[in-house]
């Protein structure tokens, strides 16, 4: 009778060997399978950064072309297309017109005599001494600084979702009485 309790427990260890792998097993494939889901969700969320990232730099593009001219003569809204490097990944670029949010007139004596851009905002010598109170240094000079604000807003390729709207502010030196 004891040989038959004895042979008994070995094949009830088995068992319990096996269940146990078993459930290891079912362990260790639930950790790889929702590490790859984890893999896949930030790849995708990667992607997507870097395409807002590109439409965001795309948009500040635009709005360097834009400011490189005399946009401040006739500011108008445009469409340009960046390409940002790589073959038919162009963005869409809305870019509204420019705004011109203040003006601010530059003094006689914040101006530099030396400086060749501030050469043309200072007034003809006689005008300078007309005797009149005020028309001293202390007075206004030619020239004006005009504040602009340039917005622009990019499609990336194959989407209709455009990326955060891009701003800028620019100060630019106008002669006195510009358009504003």
């Amino acid at each position: 009778m004891n040989r038959s309790r004895r042979s008994a427990a070995p094949r009830m260890q088995a068992g319990a060997t096996l269940l146990v792998s078993m459930i290891f097993l079912m362990v260790i494939t639930l950790i790889v399978v929702s590490s790859i889901k984890a893999v896949n969700v930030n790849t995708k969320l990667v992607g997507n950064m870097q395409t807002q990232k590109e439409a965001a730099a795309a948009a500040q593009q635009a709005i360097e072309d834009t400011i490189s001219t005399d946009f401040t003569s006739l500011p108008v809204r445009s469409t340009p297309s960046i390409n940002m490097g790589q073959a038919g990944s162009a963005y869409a670029v809305v870019m509204e017109a420019p705004a011109c949010t203040s003006v601010k007139p530059i003094k006689l004596s914040e101006l530099d005599a030396t400086n060749t851009d501030d050469q043309p905002c200072y007034a003809s010598g006689a005008a300078q001494n007309t005797g009149i109170v005020g028309s001293g240094a202390g007075g206004n000079s030619l020239c004006s600084h005009s504040n602009w604000e340039v917005n622009a807003t990019a499609t990336p390729p194959g989407s209709t979702e455009p990326a955060p709207t891009v701003h800028q502010g620019i100060a630019v030196r106008v002669a006195v009485g510009a358009a504003c």
